[in-house]
């Protein structure tokens, strides 16, 4: 069942890392700029928590879709970010 505090919460979090990762110049696994990468996210996860704040339903496949293009790019040291993507998921009320 998905509650709307946690799942609110969950993306609260993750926006956090993703702001703090921007802010540090995060690199890619390629050792290119993550910037458009992770303005891209954020954009992404502004815009799905201001959905379910809304009363939108949560979108599974987009929490999916989502994990698996960040794990295409993320460096090894910071899968932390993937972690909090999967809490987004499981709040949601995904696996």
């Amino acid at each position: 069942m998905v509650t709307a505090p946690t799942l609110l919460q969950a993306f609260d979090q993750t926006i956090a890392v993703v702001r703090r990762l921007e802010a540090e110049g995060l690199r890619t696994a390629s050792g290119s700029s993550a910037g458009r990468e992770l303005e891209r996210l954020l954009d992404e996860l502004v815009a799905r928590r201001a959905a379910v704040a809304g009363g939108a339903p949560f979108d599974r496949e987009w929490a999916g879709r989502t994990v698996r293009w960040v794990a295409q790019w993320l460096p090894d040291r910071e899968l932390p970010l993937l972690a909090r993507l999967g809490g987004i998921a499981r709040a949601g009320g995904g696996t």
